[in-house]
């Protein structure tokens, strides 16, 4: 009888310890979705809804003055791939990504690394850098608008006192995408310099130390320490450099937006033709099929480049 009521109470002990861990999981899951729910929801309002949505508008010939809103099923697919302005706006776009995207950090990388050799200054030149970035692109490309003008501009000024030949930035149908390009990198690199500067400086600096002291020269340091251990913030400015750039919109149609009659004023972008058939045209259902192909574009891009860095990971 003794040893049986020496192990009932150890029984009921465990029982209960049991039991309080079972209460605090069920809390602790109910605290995460009273925490998460209302914000998970509101993502869900914002982000998912609206694509759900412009999915299935894709399918309808919709225009917001009109009742008769009708199931067409792959029409407004179709009639893209005869839309020539819009192919054209998906090579521009294309093209203004790859160079925005390799110019942008490949130039934030060579100044991440030069501020790792300035630590104690390094904030100063990154806080300097990262105003650009929030300072909203209508603005931004109205400054620049001001400095690319032909006649009074700043850079054309300095072009002119270099013995250089002026440009029409806004007006040359072969130029203004370089002009898009400059705006772009001034706004952006400043943020991926603090990225990249968070990823240098959790490189050990014992590395880089042995590396130094095995008679290892700046360049190789680079090439077979730093940049091996940056693959995944590499991999992450890639991705998010692609998604940026591929949305441009707002420095087109500013820059742009006094030109008309000139060759640059149609420039086209695939977010511009998405504006413009939407809220000008009002071909809603079309502009939904356009902003699908968008989605399914950059998706394919950001695989792709998922597949590439995998595949140079793993040799």
């Amino acid at each position: 009888m003794k040893l049986t009521d020496d192990i009932a109470p150890r029984g009921n002990l465990a029982a209960r310890f049991s039991e309080f861990r079972e209460s605090i999981g069920r809390d602790h899951l109910l605290w995460v979705l009273f925490a998460l729910g209302p914000v998970f929801a509101l993502f869900c309002i914002i982000r998912v809804y609206p694509i759900l949505e412009t999915i299935r508008l894709s399918f309808y010939r919709y225009h917001p003055t009109q009742r008769s809103r009708p199931f067409i099923g792959l029409d407004n697919y179709r009639r893209l791939l005869e839309d020539e302005a819009f192919h054209t706006a998906l090579i521009n776009t294309l093209q203004f990504c790859v160079m925005a995207t390799v110019i942008t950090l490949l130039l934030a990388f060579a100044v991440a690394v030069l501020l790792r050799s300035i630590e104690k200054v390094a904030p100063i030149y990154e806080l300097l850098l990262y105003i650009p970035v929030v300072t909203p692109w209508v603005p931004a490309s109205v400054i620049w608008k001001w400095i690319f003008d032909p006649v009074h501009g700043v850079l054309n000024y300095a072009l002119g006192s270099a013995g250089l030949p002026k440009l029409a930035w806004l007006q040359d149908e072969h130029v203004i995408i370089y002009a898009i390009v400059l705006v772009s990198v001034w706004k952006m690199l400043g943020y991926f310099v603090v990225v990249f500067g968070v990823g240098l400086r959790n490189i050990p600096d014992e590395l880089l130390e042995a590396a130094e002291l095995d008679g290892a020269t700046p360049w190789q340091r680079l090439i077979y320490i730093v940049i091996p251990m940056m693959k995944p913030i590499i991999l992450f400015t890639v991705i998010i450099a692609t998604i940026i750039f591929f949305n441009v919109f707002a420095p087109v149609y500013v820059l742009t937006a006094s030109a008309q009659g000139a060759p640059a004023y149609d420039f086209k972008v695939v977010i511009g033709e998405i504006y413009q058939n939407a809220f000008v045209f009002y071909r809603m259902g079309y502009a939904g099929a356009q902003s699908v192909v968008l989605l399914l574009f950059v998706l394919t891009l950001v695989f792709i480049q998922f597949t590439l860095f995998r595949d140079k990971a793993g040799r």
